[in-house]
Order: structure tokens, then C-alpha cells, then sequence
């Protein structure tokens, strides 16, 4: 919860999708008591210029930019140079390994937030950066402990998707023209590489990682 003896903050949403930066602003503004006062920029050039203008406690930055010549990674390098008091939170649709080190180790924003996040997750990431400390969503954390120790060759996922569908491990090895033993072997390779105990629970790992629509899976 909101610690009412902190002081409010100004927050400068940054997204290039004015109907989701208009949309974030008002439910901050209304939701939101730590929320003194939002702004919003779409691009690079606006977020310094309102950084350069107005007093900013906060920023709500959007990974991805629909532009060539930047993106959410070179607006919080840019803002962490030269206005380092600023925290910084992230907003990401994709979950990538490379992009939460890059954020976190590198360029040291104080959060990273799954998009589609509801009010309460909101608020607890404004509470906890503006306390000090960082923030990562538990979804973010979740995708990212599987991604790490999630490596499929190409073979072994479409073993994992013809699973899904239902398939029996003869059915498979009849697409794939590999014996019934080889797709046994494939199976008993995934099982250990998701530390699943049995087939149901391999298909059931892989469908939710699937689901969450996150991190690509590795091919070799």
C-alpha cells in the first residue's frame, strides 16, 4: 500500500500510442494518490524537452517505439545521463533475457512492468520506486526464470507442439519420420530440461509458456 507520509510525484508517461498514454495518465490521476501530476511525450525529442522544462519525479517508459531512429532503451540511457534523481519504469508486451539485462544491469532503470498490468500492480510499482527500491513484476519474473533455463532445439519443439495437439509418440514419429524411440528420447530430454515428471506436465509447462506470448524460444 501507498505510504501516505511520501510526497506526490509528477509523473511523464512516455509512449507513442497517445490513446494508451492518455488512458494511463487518467487512471494515475484518479487511481493513484501518490500521482501528484502527469505529462505525456511520445517521442525522444519531447522527452527531453519536457525533462528540460518541468520538474519530473517519475517517468512511465514504453520499450517499443514504432521509429528507426530510437527506442524506449535509448530514451532511459539518455534520461539516467542527465537526470539520474529520475526513476525510471518500463513498460513492456514482450518479455526478453536480453532486455531485462540490458535494463536492469546496464542502463539501471528502477522498474520493469508487464503492460497489460491492472491498478494494483501499478500502484505497488510506483509505491516501491519511488521508496528506492526496484520493481519487477511477478509475471516478468516468472517468464524470465523459465526463459533461462528453457532451450529447445527446432526438433524438440516440434516434438512439444505435435504433443499439444494431441498427438501419440507413434503419430509423431510418423510426421516426422524419426522412430517411435527417438520421440521417447526427445521427451525424456524435455522433461528433464523443464524439470517436468511426466508428459502431462511437460505439455502443460510448455502451453503456459506459450500462452504468456513472452521470450522466443532458442533454436539450434
Amino acid at each position: 500500500m501507498i505510504d501516505e507520509t511520501n510526497n506526490t510525484v509528477a509523473v511523464l508517461i512516455v509512449d507513442d500510442s497517445v490513446i494508451f498514454a492518455e488512458g494511463l495518465a487518467l487512471l494515475l490521476e484518479h487511481s493513484v494518490p501518490l500521482v501528484e501530476s502527469t505529462v505525456i511525450a511520445i517521442d525522444y525529442k519531447s522527452t527531453l524537452s519536457i525533462l528540460s522544462s518541468q520538474s519530473i519525479d517519475l517517468i512511465i517508459l514504453d520499450v517499443n517505439f514504432d521509429s528507426e531512429d530510437f527506442n524506449g532503451f535509448d530514451i532511459a540511457r539518455k534520461v539516467k545521463q542527465l537526470f539520474p534523481e529520475i526513476k525510471i519504469i518500463m513498460l513492456t508486451q514482450r518479455v526478453k533475457i536480453d532486455y531485462y539485462e540490458l535494463l536492469i544491469d546496464d542502463i539501471k532503470v528502477d522498474g520493469y512492468l508487464d503492460k497489460r498490468f491492472g491498478i494494483e500492480e501499478i500502484l505497488y510499482a510506483i509505491t516501491a520506486v519511488v521508496n528506492g527500491e526496484q520493481y519487477i513484476d511477478e509475471n516478468i519474473k516468472k517468464m524470465l526464470e523459465i526463459g533461462r533455463w528453457l532451450t529447445v532445439t527446432k526438433r524438440e519443439k516440434e516434438v512439444l507442439d505435435l504433443l499439444i495437439e494431441g498427438d501419440t509418440q507413434k503419430e509423431i514419429g510418423v510426421k516426422l519420420f524419426i522412430s517411435s524411440r527417438t520421440v521417447e528420447s526427445h521427451i525424456k530430454n524435455l522433461c528433464l530440461k523443464m524439470e517436468a515428471k511426466n508428459t502431462a506436465q511437460l505439455i502443460a509447462t510448455y502451453t503456459r509458456y506459450l500462452k504468456s506470448n513472452r521470450e522466443g524460444l532458442n533454436k539450434k
